[in-house]
């Protein structure tokens, strides 16, 4: 008998547990280039478990999926946190204190990365553009957003750095990111040569909540 898809899932991240071992490190400088791969295969890899076991909890609200969810999503977060040079308990412990749906977005955004800038495009198939990007990752958590940066970051909820959690819009005049948490860290789709990325943001900015 083959094994059922739940089980299956839980296979997978177990691998991926193993795999991602977490290092602690200090916070990157906002003005470098991030210390690993600004389009890891690893955190897509984890960011798309993650948000399979998401799916799979708010299908059967129960408690084993919930634990498998926390796992998975922890895991995803540790990818993060080494690729980016920072410190994993910071990331953990940022995206704990984000609801469902600010985790879900940004789950969502980070399983895209390596995908190509494409303009006025919100399509995983095809492309992103920066708020093409925002949109489908918030479209993911329910929550429509419209396809420009700067009708974003208007309708959102304002937030100032220290406020602003895991998922939230930062926003620069003609271009939105989303936030990841700690630091000046964000996941954005940033132009036709670095596409979907990992980075910090390097200016004065705006954060939003897309959910008010």
């Amino acid at each position: 008998m083959s094994p059922s898809p739940r089980a299956r899932l839980r296979h997978a991240l177990v691998g991926i547990a193993v795999a991602v071992t977490p290092v602690c490190w200090a916070v990157g400088p906002a003005d470098a280039r991030i210390a690993g791969n600004h389009q890891s295969p690893a955190v897509v890899n984890s960011a798309f478990w993650a948000l399979a076991a998401r799916d799979t909890f708010a299908a059967t609200g129960t408690p084993g999926d919930f634990a498998a969810y926390l796992t998975a999503r922890n895991v995803a977060a540790d990818s993060v946190a080494a690729e980016m040079a920072l410190d994993p308990v910071a990331v953990r412990d940022a995206w704990a204190r984000a609801d469902l749906p600010h985790q879900t977005a940004v789950l969502a955004a980070l399983a895209e990365l390596g995908k190509p800038y494409r303009f006025a495009t919100s399509d995983p198939a095809v492309g992103f553009d920066c708020s093409g990007l925002t949109a489908y990752a918030w479209g993911r958590a329910g929550v429509h957003l419209a396809n420009h940066s700067g009708t974003q970051i208007r309708a959102a909820g304002a937030r100032d750095h220290s406020s602003a959690m895991a998922g939230d819009l930062v926003h620069h005049p003609g271009h939105v990111m989303l936030y990841l948490g700690v630091g000046d860290a964000i996941v954005h789709a940033v132009n036709r040569t670095d596409d979907v990325e990992l980075d910090f943001f390097r200016d004065r900015v705006r954060f939003g909540d897309p959910t008010g």
